[in-house]
């Protein structure tokens, strides 16, 4: 079965992050791609504590990812102004193991370890 891949609505980005913050108990990998191409990877392999969407007036909004393990600091990584979120469904497993926020700095990729169950996040999609 191919990797499936759906957006989700600026709309629903909210229940999204309540969503990711219900139902997924797992590590993530965070990875920075920047407009001019350098990739930079901030976390490896690490507990995932929040993820949350901060409506900030007509511009400014933002999405926060918390990661790390739990007897640490985390990471705190902000996503300005996010443009579009989208998640790949790995096909072998049908769960959705790969997270794309694409905002006007880059884009931030978020892989789950193990992936979000897909009745979790479909409803979700436009």
């Amino acid at each position: 079965m191919p990797d499936t891949t759906i957006e989700i609505p600026p709309a629903r980005w909210n229940e999204f992050c309540r969503a990711v913050n219900d139902a997924y108990r797992g590590a993530v990998t965070i990875r920075v791609v920047q407009q001019d191409g350098i990739e930079r990877d901030l976390a490896h392999d690490v507990p995932l504590r929040l993820v949350a969407f901060q409506k900030q007036g007509e511009c400014n909004d933002a999405v926060t990812i918390e990661a790390g393990p739990f007897d640490e600091r985390p990471l705190q990584h902000q996503i300005i102004e996010p443009i579009r979120i989208m998640l790949k469904k790995n096909g072998e497993s049908g769960r959705y193991k790969h997270v794309e926020i694409l905002a006007e700095t880059g884009m931030t990729e978020v892989t789950f370890t193990p992936g979000i169950n897909s009745t979790v996040l479909e409803k979700l999609a436009a």
